[in-house]
């Protein structure tokens, strides 16, 4: 079938074969020596498996993308202790923290998964839905039940919503992926503004309302969620999520993949018409809503030490750069657990992760521990707010490299620009899909291919600036034109950031940095 678009294609393989039924055809694979089959790379996607880029052709080995989902962003001692060991004895050590408070192993091969999947399952882990045209894993506040200030837990709705959608072959062939978020936060982590579907806990009067948000997204077609301007309460969060992702279900665009989020049924229906049919399918209209008061984009994490709900006990937030952890530092993570008999380790949608209910009486050992691994409590300026992809290490849309790049960019920056404390967000990404959100950062650094001092041609970085989240005054990052090999990034934001720092600085980093792109 030659002459099918890519639409057609995935949308038959979905008809043939529900993706929740490869596990039969991998385990055959797992037992041969054959190649896994591009109907079954496809299908594969609903267990969180990728195929990984290959960079040495004498190597003629098929290696896997792993994504475990973590629900709630949570894993236990005895399932960080399993994801350690899994990546040590199949995945060369590997471990990344995503946006989506998911962990990635790498170097996966199709041999391994039968006993992969097998010691997931005794430790209750699964990567089911961790990828594919299905409902991805819901994001919220890693500090969600234990933090002093929340304005409410929803725990037990983010498991609720959880259960109904994983697995149900009612909604498992949506036209597209479906990312949602619910969040009882006060600072407003989980970045709603650009999901498909989320629900922002505000205090009205004497309760707690959620603001329901639709149609958020990055790479093509961007869009900043818009707000239906209706509330609900907690126990309406599951019937609405159904009902919206049924309508993305039954009237999502299947001809076409690149209008095919819930972001272009929007645009082509327009919120009344989205907000009328789900009333019609609820069978209810939902009460208006005002606009919540939202965190500013620089106070928008969790990294450092926060009261803690439990008495004499605190919540810690460590930072990572990028996500890129590796065995060793889980080890590390899982040894201080033990010693400070700490239950739970959980992920954040920053790429980082919390500790709940440390003992005041630890912080100061802890912490300093936490140093020691590279994993800081109170990270220099340039480190505390960094999102990286995975890049052209692993990824096949991968231009340019990200993880090690962005580590030595942070610390070039910090050795020619060490007096600088201004709030900035970094997000570097390998191509131009955005999944480390440069669209959103004061700096964006997107893999493109120019040139470097010599004319030769190199992968190296598009400079994007002054993005931001706040709601409906969002504000995507402007693209400059300006392309640097990866040596020039540094030296050219050296001079962008002293300018800033001489300046009257009576705007933000990103209106700065703006006004520079407009000359």
């Amino acid at each position: 079938m030659t002459d099918e678009t890519k639409a057609q294609r995935v949308e038959r393989l979905k008809q043939e074969k529900c993706g929740l039924d490869v596990l039969d055809d991998l385990a055959r694979y797992a037992n041969s020596e054959e190649p896994i089959d591009a109907d079954t790379i496809d299908r594969m996607k609903y267990y969180g498996l990728y195929t990984q880029k290959q960079h040495d052709v004498t190597d003629a080995t098929q290696y896997l993308l792993l994504r475990l989902k973590l629900v709630a962003g949570k894993l236990t001692r005895e399932q960080l202790q399993t994801v350690i060991d899994v990546s040590t004895d199949f995945g060369r050590g590997s471990a990344d923290f995503t946006t989506r408070q998911n962990i990635q192993i790498h170097w996966v091969e199709c041999r391994n998964l039968p006993e992969i999947f097998a010691r997931l399952e005794q430790v209750g882990l699964t990567s089911r839905m961790g990828s594919g045209d299905c409902m991805r894993n819901i994001i919220t506040c890693p500090l969600s039940g234990g933090v002093a200030d929340e304005l409410i837990d929803v725990t037990a709705v983010v498991h609720e919503v959880n259960r109904y959608f994983d697995g149900n072959r009612e909604f498992i062939n949506l036209p597209r992926k479906f990312k949602i978020a619910i969040s009882g936060c006060a600072s407003h982590c989980v970045r709603h503004e650009i999901q498909d579907l989320s629900f922002v806990a505000q205090q009205q009067g004497d309760e707690v309302v959620f603001d329901v948000t639709v149609g958020g997204g990055l790479s093509g077609g961007k869009q900043i969620a818009k707000r239906l301007n209706v509330s609900c309460r907690k126990e309406q969060i599951l019937e609405i999520t159904k009902a919206v992702v049924g309508l993305f279900r039954d009237h999502g665009n299947r001809t076409n993949r690149a209008q095919a989020r819930t972001r272009h049924l929007l645009a082509d229906w327009g919120v009344e018409r989205f907000r009328q049919s789900l009333a019609e399918r609820l069978g209810y209209a939902l009460a208006s809503g005002p606009e919540p008061v939202l965190t500013p984009s620089a106070h928008r994490h969790h990294v450092g030490v926060f009261p803690a709900r439990k008495p004499d006990c605190v919540c810690v937030g460590g930072k990572s750069i990028g996500g890129r952890v590796g065995v060793e530092r889980l080890r590390g993570l899982h040894r201080l657990m033990v010693k400070h008999e700490i239950p739970m380790l959980r992920l954040t949608p920053s790429q980082d992760f919390a500790l709940l209910d440390v003992p005041k009486t630890e912080i100061t050992e802890l912490s300093q521990a936490l140093d020691a691994l590279g994993l800081p409590v109170a990270p220099a300026p340039f480190r505390l707010r960094n999102l990286v992809c995975v890049g052209n290490e692993y990824c096949k849309f991968g231009v340019s490299e990200t993880k090690q790049f962005a580590r030595k960019l942070l610390a070039e920056l910090e050795q020619r620009c060490p007096d600088f404390d201004a709030p900035l967000s970094f997000g570097i990404s390998g191509c131009s899909h955005g999944c480390s959100h440069p669209h959103l950062a004061d700096i964006g650094l997107v893999g493109c291919m120019t040139t470097d001092a010599t004319g030769q041609r190199v992968a190296g970085y598009e400079l994007y600036v002054g993005g931001f989240v706040h709601g409906v005054e969002s504000r995507f990052a402007e693209k400059t034109g300006v392309k640097l090999a990866p040596e020039q990034v540094a030296p050219y934001l050296e001079t962008l950031l002293k300018g800033y720092s001489g300046s009257a600085q009576q705007q933000g980093v990103g209106d700065y940095l703006r006004q520079c792109a407009h000359g």
